[in-house]
């Protein structure tokens, strides 16, 4: 059996021979399982004789403008943020807007750690509060009591990242109140695009009413650009003047920018990533419960799931030695973020997890 380990990041590429020679499953970065746009992909060949040429400021500021446009009709390019990936995005937010030694996030424990990997280094202050420990709500009460003066960022994953649940309307817009004037809330939709709850809040009329909230969006999920790394936020024009202030010039390569404005004219690719997805998100909640598991109810592209007595950590490690590569949640105990494949993947996890615990 194969000692490999998961760790972050870990892809395909690092996996030991005796593993590649398994056909390496990787479930545990919530990639598009359908592949990129194959509208992007010829985007990609139509400009690669170019690549000796920078990019353009015109490209970039195109790409802005069809978001804009495929967002609202209300939206403009200044409107508009583009970054190499959606944490180059919060980056930009962090980096524009913690400018003191004594600025202060706020954030759940149980949610995606940029922001706290990010104070780690600066060694800035972050106040963390938690979601409910059984279905992972947000309590605005919570993000009051943590929000203090020096707080200049309040950061609201929705979904939630690694949980899958999300903030309804009304919730958030408690939390919208409770949020001073003076302090930015980073409301991030990477999963966005896989929401179906009809109580999901629209942030949008916010952002148009001058409100200071940022919207962090990315291009790696649902149009399948991971390895390009492209993303975007949505702001005020004041905002985003201030946030795309700390970027440095040709931050965004020609070829992810191509692909990006491609993408956009691809609602046949999108279309069949989402039906993707939600069949594959059903047959799992299905499947998960009859191996001894809780699954949680997911709005993103991946589901949270926990056996109810081996650990966690035991299933990573039989599916690892296996080849199929989940990782833990961050932020939770004993609980593994499973992104939802293929039907053939997704029938080979099933299969192989059952393996696993037929030895445990």
């Amino acid at each position: 059996m194969s000692t490999t380990e998961y760790k972050p990041g870990l892809s395909i590429e690092d996996l030991p021979a005796d593993l590649q020679k398994k056909r390496p499953l990787k479930l545990a970065s919530n990639e598009n399982s359908l592949g990129p746009s194959p509208l992007a992909l010829q985007a990609i060949r139509d400009n690669l004789d170019s690549l000796h040429i920078y990019p353009s400021k015109q490209l970039e500021q195109q790409l802005r403008q069809a978001i804009a446009a495929t967002i609202s009709d209300q939206l403009g390019a200044e409107h508009i943020v583009i970054g190499s990936g959606g944490i180059e995005i919060l980056e930009f937010v962090a980096r524009s807007h913690l400018t003191t030694p004594e600025a202060e996030s706020v954030l759940p424990r149980q949610t995606f750690p940029f922001l706290a990997r990010y104070h780690g280094r600066s060694g800035q202050k972050i106040n963390f509060y938690d979601l409910d420990e059984d279905d992972f709500s947000y309590y605005p009460e919570r993000i009051a009591a943590a929000i203090t003066p020096k707080t200049r960022l309040v950061y609201v994953c929705n979904p939630n990242n690694p949980t899958g649940t999300y903030v309804p309307a009304d919730t958030l817009q408690q939390i919208i109140e409770v949020v001073p004037d003076d302090v930015l809330l980073i409301h991030d939709e990477a999963y966005y695009d896989f929401v179906d709850a009809p109580d999901y809040p629209d942030v949008l009329p916010h952002v148009l009413a001058g409100k200071d909230i940022f919207i962090m969006r990315t291009f790696a999920k649902i149009y399948g650009l991971a390895g390009l790394r492209l993303g975007f936020g949505i702001a005020s024009p004041q905002i985003i003047e201030q946030v795309a202030g700390v970027k440095r010039n040709f931050h965004v390569n020609k070829l992810a920018l191509m692909a990006g404005l491609a993408s956009l004219n691809d609602d046949e690719h999108r279309q069949r990533t989402l039906a993707n997805n939600v069949a594959g998100k059903q047959w799992l909640t299905e499947q998960l419960p009859r191996l001894g598991c809780r699954v949680w109810p997911s709005q993103a592209n991946f589901v949270l799931f926990s056996h109810q007595t081996v650990p966690a950590k035991t299933l990573i490690d039989g599916l690892m030695a296996q080849a199929i590569i989940v990782r833990p949640a961050f932020g939770l105990d004993n609980h593994i973020r499973l992104t939802i494949g293929t039907p053939e993947e997704n029938a080979r996890l099933i299969e192989s997890l059952t393996a696993v615990l037929q030895h445990n």
